[in-house]
């Protein structure tokens, strides 16, 4: 058995190095991860709320599209909001969307939401918004980086 011995303490200097550089990309790693669950979670769940929409309302939109007219409602931005808010369980404040992780510390921030619409034998819903991520380090915000998106919804009527 061979004991591993250095009386100058040089030799562990490489190994330390390479340990924390390991360690640093895969921290850089699981935060694009974690990051890309989170706008992927977003996207999916506006679209399931536009989808909701296009339910709720699907009688007048058929009739309005089969009249010839354009859908002229406003699209209702409280029934957004009130919507993500009620299925996704996040907090409301100041026109942004919080969700809050179990420690209390804010995981995203969804703000913005520029809602609108188009008909031209189809209803096309889109949503523009800007998620909000904590950039963090010894469990300190540096930065929070900003994520612009489009989700769209639509639908075609089929002859």
């Amino acid at each position: 058995m061979t004991v591993v011995k250095n009386n100058r303490g040089s030799g562990y200097f490489t190994p330390c190095v390479i340990v924390l550089v390991i360690a640093m990309i895969l921290s850089v790693v699981l935060f694009y991860a974690s990051t890309m669950t989170i706008v992927q979670t977003t996207r999916e769940n506006t679209e399931m709320v536009l989808d909701s929409f296009v339910m709720k309302n699907s009688i007048e939109i058929y009739d309005s599209i089969k009249q010839g007219h354009d859908f002229t409602e406003k699209f209702d931005k409280n029934f957004y909001f009130s919507e993500y808010s009620r299925r996704f369980s996040l907090d409301i404040s100041d026109n942004s969307m919080y969700n809050i992780g179990e420690d209390g510390e804010t995981v995203y921030v969804i703000t913005n939401p520029m809602i609108s619409y188009q008909v031209t034998n189809s209803l096309k819903l889109k949503v523009d918004y800007t998620v909000k991520v904590p950039v963090s380090f010894a469990g300190e915000v540096l930065y929070w980086m900003e994520i612009p998106m489009t989700v769209t919804s639509s639908l075609t009527l089929k002859e």
